[in-house]
């Protein structure tokens, strides 16, 4: 009887040992771009039937992912694993991105709060008040960083010591606007900006003097001008989602051209043309003259986000999908349901080599390779 059980039991893992290694003729693991790495739930406590939404991105640095949890915390976890680094409270929710300098890790949150972390430890090198939303990715040049708060405001701050070195307030008269913020541009000394009255306006970078500023958007509502400034070819690109996209003469403030597209987010350069993201979730493909080659539809709501990755362009949308598309054909090789009905990308996508970092408007993080 004990013979017979341990002639069983052999032959059992000799036929476990077996089905491992059996390969079924026809199927194939199905492959992907998109092959999640690590994912984190970081969605806050919150009522039922109160969704809270991510407005806020990650960031990629040496290995390292920094990101926002909407529960009050700045993270930094392990780029390859997920394994975190470090957790610093800061008691308020993130609407934008963080920014490396030198060894530090600087970023605001929705109470007003700039911080500035070392990078490997998240020990606090300094924290200034600014009184308001901290809606950008602050933006360093030279030994300064300049943010764009929620009361459309511009702070100009020493970025050694967090001193405030000057602001502007901007006169908003506008009930109707859509509530987010243009990252400044800064281009030989000047700084670049859009305003939630239709405007753009231009800097001094030391005084904060406004050396000029130029409607873009004429209406009673949604004449925000909430997309960052684009540099190209010596002049400035900017848009409203109510008014068509204008390049302007950094000088002067000259509207050189428009083109009639209603921006979500700012243009990119890419192998000599031009991306340009609509609010109509389509990407206009330009020539280096700005004579549109191609109309892609890439989705029914604005495009949030498009960045290069593995040979081709990841593109985001507040809609419920990431895609992978061909940079030559703009044909879609694949594509990522992020599984919520109320999911999307409201901020930004960003990699480093083959990593692909996403974080859903439900607050859920992906780190694809």
């Amino acid at each position: 009887m004990h013979k017979i059980l341990l002639i069983s039991i052999a032959l059992f893992f000799v036929s476990c040992s077996s089905i491992k290694n059996l390969e079924i003729e026809g199927v194939k693991e199905e492959e992907t771009a998109f092959r999640v790495m690590w994912n984190k739930n970081q969605d806050p406590v919150h009522q039922t039937g109160n969704l809270p939404i991510a407005l806020n991105s990650p960031l990629i640095h040496d290995g390292i992912l920094y990101v926002g949890h909407n529960q009050g915390y700045m993270k930094a976890y392990q780029l390859d694993n997920g394994k975190e680094v470090w957790s610093k409270y800061d008691d308020g929710a993130y609407h934008s991105k963080p920014v490396v300098y030198k060894d530090w890790v600087i970023y605001g949150n929705a109470k007003g709060r700039v911080f500035a972390r070392h990078s490997l430890t998240g020990k606090a090198e300094y924290m200034v008040d600014l009184d308001a939303a901290i809606e950008t990715q602050g933006v360093v040049y030279k030994d300064r960083i300049i943010f764009h708060t929620r009361n459309h405001k511009i702070f100009c701050l020493d970025v050694n010591t967090g001193k405030i070195l000057w602001s502007y307030k901007r006169s908003v008269p506008y009930l109707t606007t859509i509530q987010r913020a243009s990252k400044p541009l800064v281009y030989k000394d000047k700084i670049y900006v859009g305003f939630s009255d239709g405007q753009i306006g231009a800097f001094s970078l030391e005084e904060g003097v406004i050396l000029w500023e130029r409607r873009l958007s004429t209406g009673n509502k949604f004449v925000d001008v909430d997309s960052t400034p684009t540099l190209f070819k010596s002049s400035i690109l900017a848009g409203s989602i109510n008014g068509d996209l204008a390049m302007l003469d950094p000088n002067s403030g000259e509207i050189q051209r428009r083109l009639p597209y209603k921006v979500s987010r700012a243009p990119i350069l890419y192998k000599g043309q031009l991306l340009v993201p609509t609010i109509f979730g389509d990407i206009a493909v330009l020539d280096k003259d700005l004579v549109e080659k191609e109309l892609i539809s890439i989705s029914k709501v604005p495009v949030s986000s498009i960045t290069p990755w593995k040979g081709g362009l990841a593109v985001s949308s507040v809609g419920g999908e990431i895609l992978l598309l061909d940079d030559v054909t703009f044909k879609v090789r694949d594509h990522f349901q992020l599984g919520h009905a109320y999911s999307g990308v409201h901020g930004e996508l960003d990699n480093s080599d083959s990593y692909l970092a996403a974080l859903s408007s439900r607050n859920r993080l992906y780190v694809f390779k």
